[in-house]
């Protein structure tokens, strides 16, 4: 084996450990739990840092018992091996370019978590568990193409404008296509744009109480372009109609918020026992570099893992919401696939 193919081994390790990253699931519960939790994006951040350590280290604690029982058989099937590990990766390669063909192309899984992926494409509890909405108001606004529902949405994050079409048959107008301005009582105003959802539209700002305000939504048609009002009214949150909570020292309801503790350790736990599956072939195909190996592609892992995570979250965190990762949830079995199907080639075919 030669340096510049252990060089090619950690440059592929590094892409799939960066792309694994980069799905949603890996940084979009922060983005939340930070929300509601009314944390600081630095805590937020160190909090994804620390969850991203913990998927790194269990995925290390599995890759390194692939390359002992790698090393322990090599030294009985001596030049052999490489053809054996190749064809294993290769076998590994076509196993998930299999699987993104017949539609699964999201290889990750929660063990033990009880997560559902699908999840992340639903509305994030619109309702509570007597179905009632957490919206203030839903404004039903007739644009002459159609009618749109305009909300407050604010279930366990912070509120934002949120907008849906009346019909589930109709096609909601571009993000770009939209402008929508507040107009408070005491006279003073904010502008809001939006990005593009599953099945609805989300303002990038988020919306200060009190949420009483004149709302007045700019619609581009074509060469043209409407203009209509609503009017939002002050209400009560949802938590009012409960016992008053008492209120933790930084001014946080003790009764709406989670423990910060619970929820860190939630997410934890979340990422830690959901190793990076895809990861471990290429441990194996660096076996041939002994323990030396192991180590240097553990800290590609948790370089490219961390810092992917953290990443994400800032950019999100940021407001860079039109970021558009769902392609690698989609065919992340392809691409892993793709790459892994290099490594085992590489290996048979290169390796001598």
């Amino acid at each position: 084996m030669t340096e510049a193919f252990f060089l090619s081994i950690v440059a592929t390790g590094f892409v799939v450990a960066f792309a694994h990253a980069a799905i949603p699931t890996h940084w979009l519960p922060f983005v939340l739990a930070g929300r509601g939790q009314r944390w600081s994006k630095t805590k937020t951040l160190m909090v994804v840092a620390l969850c991203g350590a913990g998927h790194v280290l269990f995925t290390t604690v599995l890759g390194a018992l692939v390359v002992w029982l790698g090393i322990e058989t090599s030294k009985w099937t001596g030049n052999v091996f490489p053809w054996i590990a190749g064809g294993a990766l290769i076998v590994f390669g076509l196993y998930y370019l299999v699987r993104q063909a017949r539609g699964g192309g999201h290889s990750h899984h929660h063990l033990g978590a009880g997560h559902s992926h699908g999840a992340h494409g639903h509305d994030h509890g619109s309702h509570d568990k007597g179905g009632h909405d957490h919206a203030s108001e839903t404004k039903r606004i007739d644009t002459g193409h159609g009618v749109l529902l305009l909300e407050v949405f604010e279930d366990s994050v912070q509120p934002r404008f949120r907008m849906r079409t009346e019909s589930a048959a109709a096609a909601l107008p571009r993000a770009a296509a939209l402008s929508l301005e507040t107009l408070r009582p005491d006279g003073s105003r904010q502008t809001f744009s939006f990005a593009e959802h599953a099945g609805y539209l989300e303002s990038l700002e988020e919306i200060p109480e009190p949420h009483e305000f004149t709302a007045s939504l700019g619609l581009s048609h074509g060469d043209h372009a409407h203009r209509h009002e609503v009017q939002f009214e002050k209400h009560q949150h949802a938590a009012s109609a409960e016992p008053a909570a008492t209120l933790k020292s930084d001014g946080r309801s003790g009764g709406m918020v989670k423990s910060d503790g619970a929820v860190i350790l939630g997410l934890l736990a979340l990422l830690t026992f959901s190793p990076c599956e895809g990861f471990l072939p290429v441990y194996l195909s660096g076996i041939t570099y002994g323990w030396m190996g192991f180590v240097v592609l553990s800290a590609v892992l948790a370089l490219a893992t961390i810092a992917g995570m953290v990443v994400f979250t800032w950019l999100t965190m940021s407001g860079m919401e039109r970021l558009r990762l769902a392609f690698l949830e989609r065919y992340e079995s392809g691409i892993l696939g793709a790459l892994i199907l290099f490594l085992g080639v590489g290996i048979i075919f290169l390796g001598f």
